[in-house]
C-alpha cells in the first residue's frame, strides 16, 4: 500500500483496498480554492501587525493563546472537523509539531519585540523561511539546483536586506545591536524560520 500527497493539500492519504479519504473536505471549485488562496496572502500580511497589537493589550504569552485559538474557531466552522483516518502518522506527528513549534516562534518573538519597529525587523527575519526552504530542499530533498536557483536566493536575500533598510537607518551594526539588546526575539525569529524551513521538506518526505 502507497501514500501520497492528497490533492487538496490536506495531507497524505493511502491506496490502495482501503478507500481513499482526503484529512479535509473538498468543497470548494478551483477558482474558489484560488480566491481562498488569495485571501491568505492578504490576511497573512497583516500577521506581524496583527500580533503585535493582540500582545501589546494581552502579552506575548496571553496573546498567542487568544490569537490561535481564535484561529482554531473560524477554522473549525469554515473547513470542520478533519478527517485524520488514513492520514500518515509521520505527517501527523512530525508536520504537527513543527507547525506548533513555528506558530510559537512568530508569536512570541513579536510578542517579546522592545518596539513595533523592531517588531517589523524580526518579521523580514521570519521571511528567511522561503530561502531557508529551498535550500532545505536541495539538501533534504535531493531538489536540483541550476545558476538560476542561486542567483535567486541571492536576489530573494538581497531584497529582505533591502527592505529592513526602510530610509536608510538599518545597518549591521544596528542589527547587532538590537539582538545585543533582545536577544530572546532574535533568537525566536531565526528559529521560526528555519523551523518552517524545515516543515516544508519534511512533510513531504512524510
Amino acid at each position: 500500500m502507497d501514500s501520497r500527497r492528497d490533492a487538496s493539500g490536506g495531507g497524505v492519504v493511502k491506496q490502495g483496498k482501503e478507500e481513499t479519504r482526503p484529512i479535509m473536505p473538498m468543497v470548494y471549485s478551483r477558482n474558489g480554492a484560488t480566491l481562498l488562496g488569495g485571501a491568505a496572502i492578504l490576511l497573512w500580511s497583516t500577521s506581524v501587525v496583527l500580533m503585535r497589537d493582540i500582545s501589546e493589550a494581552l502579552g506575548a504569552a496571553g496573546g498567542a493563546a487568544m490569537l490561535y485559538s481564535v484561529s482554531t474557531v473560524f477554522l473549525l466552522l469554515l473547513i470542520g472537523w478533519p478527517k485524520l483516518r488514513g492520514c500518515s502518522r509521520g505527517y501527523l506527528c512530525w508536520g504537527g509539531l513543527l507547525f506548533v513549534v513555528y506558530e510559537i516562534c512568530l508569536a512570541l518573538s513579536l510578542g517579546y519585540a522592545s518596539a513595533r519597529s523592531q517588531a517589523i525587523e524580526l518579521g523580514m527575519i521570519n521571511y528567511l523561511w522561503p530561502c531557508l526552504t529551498v535550500m532545505l530542499a536541495i539538501v533534504m530533498n535531493g531538489q536540483r539546483a541550476g545558476p538560476a536557483v542561486y542567483a535567486g536566493l541571492l536576489l530573494s536575500l538581497f531584497g529582505i536586506d533591502w527592505l529592513m533598510c526602510g530610509h536608510g537607518t538599518w545597518t549591521p551594526r544596528h542589527m547587532l545591536h538590537n539582538i545585543r539588546q533582545n536577544p530572546l526575539s532574535y533568537t525566536l525569529a531565526f528559529s521560526g524560520a528555519i523551523v518552517w524551513a524545515l516543515y516544508c521538506n519534511v512533510t513531504r518526505l512524510c
